[in-house]
Formats: structure tokens, sequence, C-alpha cells
């Protein structure tokens, strides 16, 4: 198997959180605190290390090698809810990801989302993403709608999260629970690898462009659209990005930059 990556996590934080908050009627939301996280522990550099010297008496036969202890099984896709909660939370290192996630089915939910952001929506009821916090603002220039830098701020919570989370840890996550995610695919109707998909997401969400001046939006019924045909026409992976702001988007960009350099090497 290629090296595995945190892919999954990062789409399954970003997956779907604008969209929902965006495309609906506006309305309050409860708001979500900062999630408290622990710093990763710095790894240091070692040095190699050396065989010591033989101390066994001539004549002796030398002990074989001590067997590896074979890994814990994994749990049923249907019952994996809590230990991939307990083992994200590890990662992130806070225990509040009830206050992001919706813990249902979460793998399942979350290979169905990462299936959907390159369509035109994320249907709510597979998403694995609770909505991001208060209101969508919306600003206004003369008679113009446009979209409000002040909802950018909203997202800091899921920012804080994805930088909080080691990548080599999720790299051992994603490695272990594979299995639960190829599972999921496979029941949800995907042919192939699951990791193949999620390249194929990666490439359309580098795609985003990013607007350099004012988002201006429409609202010809119940729920605002870009202004902008290009960007109306975009993925729900795409238009996210945009949503959340150059400065969030920079820090996905540069995350999966990273993880498509190390699946492709």
């Amino acid at each position: 198997m290629k090296k595995a990556v945190p892919v999954t996590v990062l789409v399954l934080l970003f997956g779907a959180a604008a969209w929902y908050s965006l495309t609906r009627p506006p309305e309050a939301i409860h708001e979500l605190p900062l999630p408290q996280l622990t710093p990763a522990p710095q790894l240091t550099e070692q040095a190699p290390l050396t065989a010591p010297e033989s101390t066994t008496v001539q004549g002796e036969a030398e002990a074989g090698p001590e067997a590896e202890t074979p890994p814990e099984p994994l749990p049923v896709l249907t019952e994996s809810d809590t230990e991939i909660t307990q083992a994200l939370a590890g990662i992130a290192g806070t225990a509040r990801l009830a206050d992001y996630l919706v813990i249902d089915q979460l793998i399942s939910r979350s290979v169905a989302a990462i299936d959907s952001l390159t369509t035109r929506r994320v249907a709510v009821n597979i998403n694995p993403i609770r909505p991001a916090p208060d209101k969508f603002i919306v600003a206004t220039e003369a008679e113009a709608l446009l979209l409000s830098t002040e909802n950018f701020a909203r997202y800091d919570g899921y920012v804080a999260l994805l930088r909080a989370m080691d990548s080599d840890a999720l790299v051992a996550f994603y490695r272990r629970y594979y299995p639960l995610f190829q599972q999921a695919w496979e029941e949800n109707g995907g042919e192939g690898l699951f990791t193949d998909r999620l390249l194929a997401v990666i490439d359309n969400l580098l795609e985003a462009p990013d607007p350099a001046g004012p988002v201006y939006l429409v609202k010809p019924e119940a729920v605002y659209l870009f202004e902008d045909p290009e960007l109306e026409a975009m993925t729900a992976g795409q238009k996210i990005l945009v949503r959340m702001g150059s400065a969030h988007a920079a820090v996905v960009r540069e995350k999966l930059e990273a993880i498509r350099a190390a699946l492709n090497p």
C-alpha cells in the first residue's frame, strides 16, 4: 500500500462545514468554543541505535528475534465511532470533537461527504461536520450583496483543530483504519481504492480560485449564490475554500499540497 496520509481527516474537518451554513436560510446557531488544544510533542532527532556487543557465551545458542506483538483487531465498521473518536481526540489534543463532528457513523459519513465534494452540494444527512457557529453574515455595498469578511472568524476553531493534528500521528491513524474507510467506500457504491478517490478530490480542491477582491452574492430565492457565474459553477469543495477566506484557505491548501506530494513523490 502507498504511504497513507491524513487527507481523510482534512476533508472530514472541512468537507461540508461552509456549504450547509451558506445555502440554508440564516438562523441562530449556538456558538462553538475554540478547542482546548494540547501542543503535540516535538520530535527530536536521535542518533541511530548501534547493536550492543555480543555477550553470548561460546557454545550457547543465540536467542531468536522476539516475536512482534500483533496489532489490535479493528472494530466493526458499524461499531467504530467510539474508537475512531477517541483516536482523533488523542491526535488533536482535545476531547471536544463532538462540538465539531457528528459522532454517528463517522467513517461512513466522511467517505460519502468526501465523494460529494466534487459535486454541486453535500447532502446535509451525510455531513460529518457540524455547521459553523452563528449566522451567515452578508455585507452590503450600495444595493449589492457581498460575502462579509466577518464570516471568516467562524472557521477559526476548525483551522485551529487542523493545525493541532500532528501529520505523523494522522498517517498512523489512516493506515490503521484504512480497511474501514475502504469498506465504507465500497458499501457506498465506490469502485477501486478509496485513496484514489481522495487524490481526485485533492486535485479538485487545489484548483479552487482565490478571489482577490470582494465576493459578490445574489439571493434569487431562499439561499445565497455567487454572483460570478464561474464561482457559482465551482464544486462544493471549492466553494468551501472561497467562503472561509484566503488566510484559512491557505492553511488548507498548504496541507493538501504536502499530502499530494507524499502520495506521489
